[in-house]
């Protein structure tokens, strides 16, 4: 079993849309992996029943049913906080035994943590970058592509480092068609100030929903990724996780 872990350097650093490419792509390399999302906040109708929209989104871009998170909540916030509200708690080794034990029915899952790193998961301060050092999977990094995102980026991945987390590589995403000059020099100022690979860049999307559902506008994205990366990073958390055992 594989797992790969997808945070964000914020809320809306574009987590969702890069955890459906990851899957695709690794899918495009032979590895049968699935997105999964364990908590969710702002739970939307559909149907007639409450739903979790990034799983919408996963649902979208594959056109098959995905899996079910472990926690959804409907008010959109962080989930120590929507959690209280419907008076649950989240049980964080719930969580990472059902990461494990779905992971065991396919090559592996790309888990799309909620919010950044220091989102709450419980009221007692249990925040996400805690799960992902004691879950020990690699994690891949997203980032906002344009102005603003050397501060934000250098800023999680020292954070990462000092709880021992495995870094898999760093994933930019253009959101507002920002200059090339500007992310070419972004993404090699944050390489050399890190030392962190970098699998490659989410292009621009005008019409984001429609790239989603286009399969070849989707290998139009991950063109240039580099797999190797996520190949090393993969052989490293396995073993970790089997030498768990």
């Amino acid at each position: 079993m594989s797992i790969l872990f997808i945070t964000g350097t914020d809320t809306d650093a574009g987590k969702t849309v890069a955890t459906v490419l990851l899957s695709d792509f690794l899918s495009d390399n032979g590895r049968n992996f699935v997105p999964f999302k364990p908590i969710q906040t702002g739970a939307v109708i559909h149907n007639d029943s409450f739903a979790a929209p990034d799983v919408m989104t996963y649902q979208l871009a594959s056109g098959q049913e995905q899996l079910s998170p472990d926690y959804l909540f409907t008010t959109p916030c962080s989930p120590h906080l929507a959690a209280s509200l419907e008076d649950v708690h989240i049980d964080i080794n719930k969580l990472t035994q059902t990461v494990k034990k779905r992971s065991e029915s396919y090559d592996g899952i790309v888990v799309e943590g909620a919010g950044g790193l220091y989102v709450p998961l419980t009221s007692e301060g249990y925040c996400m970058i805690d799960w992902m050092a004691e879950l020990k999977a690699p994690v891949v990094l997203v980032a906002r592509a344009g102005v603003g995102t050397i501060n934000h980026t250098l800023l999680s991945i020292e954070s990462m480092k000092v709880r021992g987390i495995r870094i898999a590589g760093l994933l930019f995403n253009d959101l507002a068609q920002d200059s090339p000059t500007i992310i070419r020099d972004n993404v090699e100022m944050i390489y050399k100030l890190s030392g962190i690979p970098v699998i490659g860049v989410i292009p621009y999307q005008k019409d984001i929903q429609e790239m989603l559902t286009d399969s070849e506008m989707k290998k139009e994205c991950y063109k240039e990724w580099d797999y190797t990366i996520l190949e090393e990073a993969l052989q490293s958390g396995r073993k970790s996780i089997t030498q768990e055992k």
